[in-house]
């Protein structure tokens, strides 16, 4: 499934296309082959006018143009336009040559050069013009109103290019937002699992670290009681392993309705419409754990690996069973190897006589987990 950049890059390039078609086909259909030398202005301008405005929309993959391919082309246009005012009826169609180009010219610049350039070239294109027509004695109407509507003709040329390369720099910025935001989800996520194991992991080794000096001191002056500190010293070991394993695997604090919040959260943040269906409370507390491990893990391959923008969470609780299904419209079915937490998953279900499974279909790809209520 093509991400919403891929869609907009398709919809400009084949925008510019169609635009240069059209400019194409009516001039060539004016001319109608009486003029071999304005047809080969044509050709030359009308994919110049694509190539140089997709140069101005970074992304779209077109390199950068030569030093002498902007000056040559706008010449080509300025000998087309000229040279129609001599050979054809008086009229502003052949000033889209010229038009074009300055409108592909100016969106590669920024502020206040890009209007200068604007300017400065629309003006340029209808003094010229006026000065062709009358050179050529085909001037039949007024001059000053003709040469401000070439200047118009021009300006709007250009606005209405700039429009299209600022859409293109608004979905960009939008899809960094976008994958920005992914990446701050999971960092955040994290430092909340490095914060929580560091409460878990500190408090023990500091205690263990404690009770040790203590143990070591009353060895040779009161060996029962450095007895009773070893024994201590090992329990907290132990303690902190189960503890440590607790985090790892998510059981520790962890409830369902809690992780099914975050992933919402986290989801909305980077962009992705996120809904939730059902009641995580009717979820029996000993599967919880499991479950919001579940919701955890699928979240961050959402994140990770998709392109997603729906998300739906279903819970139910039914025949004895209960059952979560997380989907997306991110992501096409894969033959790949799934990841080393998908896997643990599926051990962690498969221990409590539940199942863990991928479901991919008509554009979307759901994780779906399952285990016996009683």
């Amino acid at each position: 499934m093509r991400t919403p950049l891929e869609r907009m890059r398709k919809y400009t390039v084949w925008t510019l296309v169609g635009a240069a078609g059209i400019i194409g086909l009516l001039l060539t259909a004016e001319v109608q082959f009486r003029s071999p030398w304005l047809l080969v202005c044509v050709a030359v301008v009308v994919p110049q006018y694509v190539r140089i405005s997709a140069i101005a929309m970074p992304g779209l993959g077109i390199p950068v143009a030569r030093p002498w391919e902007i000056p040559a082309t706008a010449v080509v246009a300025l000998v087309g336009w000229w040279a129609s005012l001599m050979t054809l009826p008086l009229g502003f169609g052949w000033a889209i040559l010229p038009a074009s180009i300055l409108a592909a010219v100016a969106a590669c610049h920024t502020g206040g050069t890009r209007w200068a350039i604007t300017v400065l070239g629309s003006a340029f294109i209808g003094v010229s013009g006026l000065a062709a027509a009358e050179a050529a004695d085909t001037m039949t109407t007024e001059a000053l109103p003709w040469t401000l509507a070439v200047a118009v003709i021009s300006v709007v040329f250009v606005l209405s290019n700039l429009l299209q390369v600022w859409l293109w720099s608004v979905i960009r910025q939008l899809d960094d937002a976008r994958a920005l935001a992914a990446d701050l989800a999971v960092a955040e996520e994290r430092l909340r699992f490095a914060a929580e194991l560091h409460d878990v992991q500190g408090h023990h080794l500091q205690a263990i670290a404690l009770k040790g000096e203590l143990a070591e001191r009353l060895i040779g002056h009161d060996d029962a009681a450095a007895r009773v500190q070893a024994a201590a010293v090992s329990e907290l070991a132990r303690q902190a392993l189960r503890e440590t394993r607790g985090v790892v695997h998510g059981y520790r604090r962890t409830s369902l309705s809690t992780e099914i919040g975050n992933a919402v959260d986290i989801l909305r943040a980077a962009g992705i419409a996120a809904a939730v269906d059902g009641d995580a409370t009717a979820v029996p507390p000993a599967l919880q754990p499991l479950f919001g491990a579940l919701v955890r893990e699928g979240t961050t391959n959402i994140l990770r690996h998709t392109a997603a923008g729906v998300c739906d969470l279903v819970v139910s609780v039914a025949d004895g069973r209960a059952r979560v299904r997380l989907s997306n419209d991110g992501v096409r079915p894969s033959t790949g190897d799934p990841g080393s937490g998908i896997d643990s998953l599926r051990e962690r279900f498969a221990a409590i006589g539940g199942q863990l499974r991928t479901e991919a279909g008509d554009g979307r790809f759901a994780l779906v987990g399952e285990a016996a209520v009683g």
